[in-house]
């Protein structure tokens, strides 16, 4: 890909590394092929287990190169990754991501390795990000206890944790939580975000929308909104982005890609059309005066200003 002309383009070939780690079983490839590979929730029962480390490297937003570094949880390449391998596995870490299985019987282990994994990050990659998904929260079905155990959880892990202050959510790969997660790992890893959010802000503004929404093209995960009224909407766009995905699944699978999304009823219009080569651009309006041609159109009309910024 070319690099732009414009002063707020993104250097070319950003590139970040992401390890996930978390003990054998804990949902880690899984939900790595969920979000990169589009698996369904259903595809990842066929997964065997990591062996040592498995090494990808995802395009992301344009320019953003994810290299991440899945690691096998089996205690002999856990015991591995923290003598012989330390400093290559936590060496120049952008994103730590450990996972915790909800399942465990042990979960003062689990806090162990954690405790073990934050020791050598000090060590190699002080200024790394640490995030802590605490997975299979589908296990649990009354509301309640799953933000009990959750609190539960983050409360162990502050007092574990005081350099990287992790942040700290459920997952699951059977519902939005897990897309919700990765949206916001990847949220705070896009070089230009605050330049792209302002510019969609504008967007909303001056086009009368109630709600503009950006996705990644390839993952779908959300990379930033905006609404007129200032709403959160996060968990709708989560679910949208989990519904889209499966959708497009459904499509390939019946060799009929994927376009876009018109939606109309009494009260709005949604619109999810093709915006920049690695986005897409979700659309709500709620003034019944605008015709779907004309949001139509001042989609198209912004797409090559939001080319030098998302791509």
């Amino acid at each position: 890909m070319q690099a732009s002309s414009s002063s707020s383009s993104v250097p070319l070939s950003v590139k970040k590394k992401l390890v996930i780690m978390g003990k054998s079983g804990a949902g880690k490839t899984s939900m790595r092929s969920l979000i990169f590979s589009n698996y369904t929730a259903h595809d990842t029962q066929r997964l065997g287990a990591t062996i040592d480390v498995e090494h990808s490297t995802v395009q992301f937003m344009g320019d953003l190169n994810l290299n991440i570094w899945d690691c096998g949880g089996q205690h002999k390449y856990l015991d591995n990754y923290l003598t012989e391998q330390k400093e290559n596995i936590f060496g120049n870490v952008e994103v730590l991501i450990y996972v915790f299985d909800l399942e465990t019987t042990n979960r003062e282990s689990e806090y162990v390795l954690y405790d073990d994994c934050l020791s050598n990050l000090a060590t190699f990659s002080k200024d790394a990000k640490v995030y802590c998904l605490v997975h299979k929260m589908d296990k649990i079905p009354d509301h309640e206890q799953k933000i009990a155990t959750l609190d539960s959880y983050r409360r162990a892990l502050a007092k574990r944790s005081d350099m990287f202050k992790p942040d700290v959510y459920g997952t699951s790969i059977w519902d939005h939580t897990l897309y919700q997660a990765w949206s916001k790992i990847v949220y705070k890893l896009v070089p230009n975000m605050g330049i792209i959010e302002k510019h969609l802000r504008n967007f909303c503004r001056l086009t009368d929308a109630s709600e503009v929404a950006l996705f990644e093209r390839a993952t779908f995960l959300v990379v930033c909104y905006t609404t007129s009224n200032h709403s959160d909407f996060l968990d709708k766009y989560m679910a949208i982005s989990q519904s889209i995905k499966q959708y497009r699944n459904v499509c390939n699978q019946a060799q009929s890609p994927f376009r876009s999304v018109q939606m109309r009823n009494k009260s709005s219009t949604l619109f999810i059309e093709p915006f920049t080569k690695s986005t897409y651009i979700l659309v709500i309006t709620t003034d019944s005066e605008i015709e779907p041609a004309v949001t139509k159109g001042n989609i198209e009309a912004a797409k090559s200003h939001f080319i030098n910024l998302a791509d």
